[in-house]
């Protein structure tokens, strides 16, 4: 059976947030993490501590998001991925 690559199907990563709790933070983390490349849809979740990724499979894509939260002031690590 062939690797999965990126691109064949949306899959779900989880990234886990610290310090993003208020409506502002989470707007604009969902905001910008829906321009990154590959990116279908981002939700924060303040109360889990979590960011939900959809996105077509590139590992790079979680990476990005993880750099723009911590832009932001926050920290966010990847907990899931594919």
């Amino acid at each position: 059976m062939d690797a999965k690559k990126a691109g064949d199907l949306p899959v779900d990563g989880i990234l886990e947030v610290d310090g993003a709790r208020c409506a502002s933070c989470m707007y604009t983390i969902e905001k910008l993490g829906r321009k990154v490349e590959g990116v279908t849809d981002v939700r924060v979740d303040a109360n889990a501590g979590e960011i939900r990724v959809r996105y077509d499979g590139n590992p790079e894509a979680l990476g990005r998001i993880a750099g723009i939260v911590q832009r932001l002031g926050y920290t966010a690590r990847v907990k899931a991925s594919g």
